[in-house]
């Protein structure tokens, strides 16, 4: 019966050291080096600088405990690195969107922005300030309507000038 005991002890004594052993955080670490490559790509060394670095830092620190055999705190930087991209990027993408909004709004708009003189753009080149040629209680009428012949003659409704 000793002999079964050793065996039984040992069976228990593997199980158990492959129980507590975690597995290398490698596509932890691959992910993370792929959510930061994607920060860079939408703009987080511009739009969210704070956030892109910490994400390089902390796959750094991941990578540096992988070196030691810390696999769980490789697996937890890690994670930390890959959301602190994705944050980054989403911060990005974000501002991008925002940029394009506006570019958009000027271009719908191309006097927003602009102090209001007060007075008319007719939308002419040079125009802009200017009053404009007939007001409208002086419309201008067709000839045989007062009488006269021209169109350039402002009317009153009544049609007499």
């Amino acid at each position: 019966m000793g002999w079964r005991a050793v065996v039984i002890l040992s069976a228990s004594l593997g199980l158990a050291a492959c129980a507590g052993s975690v597995p290398p955080p490698t596509a932890q670490l691959g992910a993370s080096a792929q959510a930061i490559q994607q920060a860079e790509r939408a703009g987080a060394l511009e739009h969210s600088p704070a956030e892109f670095q910490s994400a390089r830092e902390k796959l750094a620190a991941a990578d540096a405990a992988m070196r030691e055999d810390e696999r769980t705190k490789a697996r937890r930087l890690a994670e930390q690195a890959q959301a602190d991209a994705e944050l980054a990027t989403v911060r990005s993408q974000r501002a991008t969107a925002q940029q394009a909004a506006s570019a958009v709004r000027t271009l719908a708009n191309p006097n927003a922005g602009l102090p209001n003189t007060g007075m008319p753009n007719t939308g002419m080149p040079g125009a802009a300030g200017r009053a404009p040629a007939a007001s409208a209680a002086a419309p201008l009428a067709p000839s045989g309507m007062s009488g006269t012949s021209t169109w350039d003659s402002p009317r009153t409704l009544e049609g007499t000038p």
